[in-house]
């Protein structure tokens, strides 16, 4: 168990690992063939993966996409929450459609999967899902948490991996890139003492605005989040159970937006190659800070960089990105619906796009 923890995390942070940690998995709960796929337009994430089922089966899902009636029952899931068939229609229901019949039959595989949503975050998706035969007996109560577990570390990799999957860990010398995160980034050692600490985190400790050093230890404003943070970070030298790292957001002290925290493991090979050592400590957690008035300043100094918007127009695209039309774009802004039909004019020329759906794929890329 532990070690099958800490391959997760290593997969989060080397993309080559995920096939054979998946299959481990699969083979741990009992539902051998499994399917990983996560799509982040935003950052050009995009990982499908299924290691041991056959690529024309893989294709023919894919070919199914847009008619397949299990996809819109679980997309309201929360991350990490464990789900299949059963819990939105009947069995008689499932075995019915043409979906079954053409494809989920043919496959062999039996009607409840396990399944778990990795991510739900505008248009970005990723979905895990562990298939068991017809020829084996149901998931057993035992799989079922196993896989209940593993859930929420595969939800915490995920959310570590979108951030710095174009980064690397092969060096000392490779952490510098770090800088380039538009996330705070931290390695710490298990009292929560920084080692390694990028611009965008040192800028927020020296604002002490929600996060801050107490005597050399990483906490926060408030002391409640404070001591939650270091429970966290103390959570991961075991690398056991669902407690290991997790989420939190700390209240700001000026009032603006809070912060978001995501705490995961660093195995223990990844610490030594991340720094071979010049400190006595090793790091055993990430810490990653999301800042979201930094992080909507820079895409929207993207957008006016990438096509030349003015700021108005930044802000109305980035609204037009979340794809729920015109009306209440101009609606969030406080501006009129002609005031939006002029920028979205104006948009559409500098950008080259003649539909809103294709502005929105071009605007979503990098």
């Amino acid at each position: 168990m532990l070690d099958l923890v800490a391959a997760i995390y290593d997969a989060a942070l080397d993309a080559a690992h995920w096939p054979d940690v998946l299959n481990r998995i699969g083979d741990a709960v009992g539902g051998p063939e499994v399917i990983f796929g996560v799509y982040d337009p935003a950052t050009g994430l995009s990982n499908l993966l299924a290691p041991r089922i056959d690529p024309v089966l893989v294709n023919r899902l894919l070919d199914w996409a847009p008619r397949n009636p299990l996809l819109p029952l679980g997309i309201g899931q929360a991350p990490g929450k464990v789900f299949t068939v059963g819990n939105f229609i009947t069995q008689d229901q499932f075995t019915s459609t043409d979906f079954y019949q053409e494809w989920w039959h043919p496959a062999g595989y039996d009607v409840e999967p396990l399944t778990t949503n990795l991510l739900v975050d505008d248009s970005a998706t990723g979905i895990f899902t562990s298939h068991g035969s017809l020829k084996r007996q149901p998931f057993g109560a035992d799989q079922k948490r196993l896989f209940a577990t593993l859930a929420q570390h595969l939800v915490r990799a995920v959310a570590l991996q979108r951030r710095v999957y174009h980064l690397t860990f092969a060096s000392e010398s490779a952490l510098a890139g770090f800088d380039r995160l538009q996330h705070g980034f931290l390695l710490v050692d298990a009292e929560a003492r920084p080692l390694f600490t990028n611009r965008i985190a040192q800028d927020l400790l020296d604002a002490d605005d929600g996060l801050r050093l107490e005597g050399g230890i990483l906490s926060a404003s408030d002391a409640d989040c404070g001591r939650l943070l270091r429970k966290l970070v103390s959570s991961c030298p075991a690398l056991a159970g669902i407690g290991a790292g997790g989420e939190l957001t700390l209240r700001r002290k000026t009032g603006g937006s809070p912060l978001g925290v995501l705490v995961t493991p660093v195995p223990p090979e990844t610490a030594l190659v991340a720094l071979p050592w010049t400190v006595s400590r090793r790091p055993v957690a990430i810490v990653l800070i999301t800042d979201p008035e930094t992080e909507m300043q820079a895409r929207l100094d993207g957008l006016q960089q990438r096509f030349g918007l003015t700021p108005a127009e930044a802000a109305f695209a980035l609204e037009i990105i979340k794809g729920d039309g015109r009306q209440a774009a101009a609606d969030r802004l406080g501006i009129t619906v002609g005031t939006a039909r002029t920028h979205l004019s104006s948009i559409f020329d500098k950008t080259g796009s003649k539909r809103q759906a294709e502005l929105v794929r071009l605007l979503l890329q990098k």
